[in-house]
């Protein structure tokens, strides 16, 4: 079992390799390109960004960073997210297409999937329903902002 573990691990490390060598990108930590979850869309567009070659940069693959396309370290605050950042060099100094909406085949570059991320606002899913903490000032304060008000031990609106 191990020995087709070991396999399949190599396998996957050359596959990210000649997928990004053709871009002209080598990753550092190819099991952060691997991992199977999508960051938030932090921006339904790529960004146009100057990089130089031999120089290690981290892509934000959660899309919560505030120093997008790079990594701020926000995917490290606890319950946000399993993204890790995607560790990067380019072989030729230039201006690079760098993914903002996440959702990218070619992790970090761009390839187009910014025009498949719905347009819609997140904020129109939303629920109407607000989960609270019993004697939690905070929540009251949150509640009172949205127009619940307590009532049957609970916020209702």
């Amino acid at each position: 079992f191990s020995r087709m573990a070991s396999r399949l691990a190599a396998r996957s490390v050359a596959l990210v390799q000649t997928r990004t060598k053709a871009n002209g990108v080598t990753i550092k930590n190819p099991s952060a390109d691997f991992l199977p979850y999508k960051g938030v869309d932090h921006m339904k567009k790529y960004a146009r960004v100057e990089l130089e070659a031999g120089k290690t940069y981290a892509w934000c693959a959660c899309g919560l960073s505030k120093n997008q396309p790079f990594c701020d370290g926000s995917h490290k605050l606890p319950g946000l997210t399993n993204t890790r950042p995607v560790l990067f060099e380019v072989e030729k100094t230039g201006t690079y297409s760098m993914c903002g909406c996440k959702q990218t085949g070619t992790r970090p570059l761009c390839d187009g999937s910014h025009k498949d991320v719905s347009k819609r606002p997140r904020s129109e899913d939303a629920n109407n329903r607000v989960v609270f903490v019993i004697d939690s000032p905070v929540y009251d304060g949150v509640a009172h902002k949205l127009g619940y008000r307590v009532k049957n031990g609970g916020f209702q609106k």
